[in-house]
Parts: structure tokens; C-alpha cells; sequence
């Protein structure tokens, strides 16, 4: 039998001398983390080992994973998300890493894809992908992604404005001495996808997939409390208060990404129905960073009230 036959008729035959180890941190999961169990073991290239970390759900996440032979579930007491990555990292056996939260859900290809840009790609220790993220508004998958340049200082100073990789903590297959160069994720700190990009670029090049090979439905937490999410945000400009310093002396940086905070603030509050907040944040946004467009034209719309289209639908029982 030749290799081509040996490849149709086992799709998950590996061709490559690399392990592949998938983790997925779960929290209170079941209802999701079977279909994101369905598309790890759908791919065209399976991964060598699937670890479940279980951060003290008190639901049937155990059972659910029960149904998978192929995984190896491990139980902590709750601890964060990152943290629980972190454990699923220090137990695997791959020299890749494979991260994926337990409500997204990868395309069959997604190891495959990931595995020929970074062979192509040499000089890259990570790998990230598009993501196909859930709009409640327009009732549809929206494609998000980064489709700039792989210059590390450009990206580093995008990622402390916003997040341009959407999705990473479910699309980045990243070599296991990279992950642990950095320490993994920051467990107990918000935005950890972004943080740990931001340190992973000091030293690493990256190789970007555009193509969707993820699909993603974002929480509500940052919609329910966006104070939460402005103290998350603000923490993190403080946390890499040098980094802004050492990558524009000017300050516009910082700048840039407090009015980003405000911005995101009001949306985050007009979506609620909370028009004086919004009001007051996109103020700030725009007098901060006036080069913006966005603050500006929804803060008019919000002062004459057609601002209904950016409320979030409510949701009932």
C-alpha cells in the first residue's frame, strides 16, 4: 500500500515527527465541551494526547469527558482558566502545544494547517489562526484576524492598544520550549491571551494562518459588568507600563490605548442601556485619541439617542 493510500484510508496518519498535545481548561463546561471534544478528534491530523483540566466544575463535565476515550481528564480546585492551562502544560508529554477553550470548536484541518505554516516558517515557535466569532447583531459568524505584518515590534504595539489575535487561546499551537520560556499563561491576571503574545514576541516570531480555523462564541462577562472589563483593561496598561516606555518614547502609545479603554468602556455600557456612562466614556475616548473615528461618530449618535442599535439584545429564560 502506497502513502497516498495509507493517508485516505487513515486520515488521522501522521507524517511529521512532532507530538502534538491538546489541552482544554473547563469550568462548569458540559453542555459545550462534547462538541469541542467531536472537533479534536475529527482532525485530519490527530493529536497525540488530549488532556482535559477540569478548574472545579460542579456540573458533568467528568462524564461528558468519560465518553471520550482518547482523553485524559485531570481534576484541580478552581483556579482560572490560565491556571488550569498551565497544569494541563506542565503534565503533557507533546513538544507542541495545543490550547482550546471548552465552548469554542476547531475546523478538521486546523493541526494540519498549523503544522505546514510552521514547518514553512522555520523560524517560528508559534502559530495562530483566524477565528469565526458569533455576532449576536447580525446573527452570523464574522471572520476576525490579524492580516498585517509579522514584525514583532509592530504587533507588540497593536497588542497593547487591542487584541488582534481573536481567538488565540483557542487557535495558538505553540513548541513546548516557547510556552515554558515565558512561564505560560499569567494565571490570576485578565487578558492573558494578549499578554502572553505580548512576552511571546520579545523573543519569538510567529507564524499567522488567516484563514478561520476556529469558531468562537464570546462570553458575556465583559457585556454584564464593564467596569470589571475597564479595570481589566486599565490593569493591563499598568502592568506593562516599561513596555509602553521602551516602545514609544513619545507616550502617544499609552495614549492610544487608554482612549481604546474608554472606547470599548462605551460600547460596552451603551450595549447595556447605561447612556450616561457610554456617554461619558466615549467622550473621553475621542477628546483622548480624537484621530478615531468610532468614539466620535457614536458618541454623537449616543447624545441624540439613536444609539438603540448598539444595545444588546436582552436575553429571557
Amino acid at each position: 500500500m502506497n502513502d497516498a493510500d495509507a493517508t485516505s484510508r487513515h486520515p488521522g496518519r501522521r507524517d511529521d515527527d512532532a507530538t502534538i498535545s491538546v489541552i482544554i481548561p473547563s469550568y462548569n463546561s458540559a453542555s459545550v465541551i462534547g462538541a469541542a471534544l467531536d472537533s479534536v478528534v475529527a482532525q485530519v491530523r490527530m493529536p497525540d494526547e488530549i488532556i482535559v483540566v477540569d478548574d472545579g466544575s460542579d456540573d458533568d463535565t467528568a462524564s461528558v469527558c468519560g465518553r471520550f476515550s482518547e482523553v485524559r481528564y485531570v481534576r484541580q480546585e478552581n483556579a482560572g482558566a490560565s491556571s488550569a492551562r498551565n497544569r494541563g502544560a506542565s503534565i503533557a508529554t507533546g513538544s507542541l502545544f495545543a490550547f482550546l477553550d471548552a465552548d469554542d470548536e476547531w475546523a478538521p484541518n486546523k493541526l494540519s494547517v498549523q503544522l505546514a505554516a510552521m514547518r514553512a516558517a522555520r523560524d517560528a515557535s508559534f502559530c495562530i489562526t483566524g477565528s469565526d466569532v458569533w455576532s449576536e447583531s447580525a446573527c452570523d459568524w464574522r471572520w476576525h484576524g490579524w492580516r498585517g505584518t509579522t514584525n514583532p515590534i509592530v504587533m507588540r504595539k497593536q497588542l497593547l492598544i487591542r487584541n488582534i489575535f481573536t481567538g488565540l487561546c483557542s487557535s495558538m499551537l505553540i513548541r513546548r520550549e516557547a510556552f515554558q520560556s515565558v512561564g505560560g499563561f499569567a494565571a490570576g491576571k485578565c487578558c492573558e491571551d494578549r499578554r502572553i503574545a505580548i512576552d511571546l514576541l520579545a523573543a519569538h516570531r510567529v507564524a499567522i494562518v488567516e484563514e478561520a480555523m476556529i469558531r468562537q462564541r464570546p462570553g458575556p462577562a465583559h457585556f454584564s459588568n464593564p467596569e470589571r472589563h475597564r479595570r481589566e483593561m486599565v490593569a493591563l496598561v499598568d502592568d506593562y507600563d516599561g513596555l509602553f516606555s521602551e516602545l514609544d518614547s513619545t507616550g502617544l502609545l499609552k495614549l492610544r490605548a487608554i482612549s481604546r479603554i474608554h472606547e470599548r468602556s462605551g460600547m460596552h455600557y451603551l450595549e447595556n442601556g447605561d447612556w450616561t456612562a457610554a456617554i461619558y466614556d466615549l467622550a473621553h475616548a475621542a477628546i483622548r485619541w480624537p484621530f478615531q473615528k468610532n468614539p466620535w461618530r457614536v458618541f454623537v449618535n449616543a447624545m441624540l439617542r439613536r444609539g438603540e442599535s448598539y444595545r444588546r439584545p436582552s436575553v429571557t429564560a
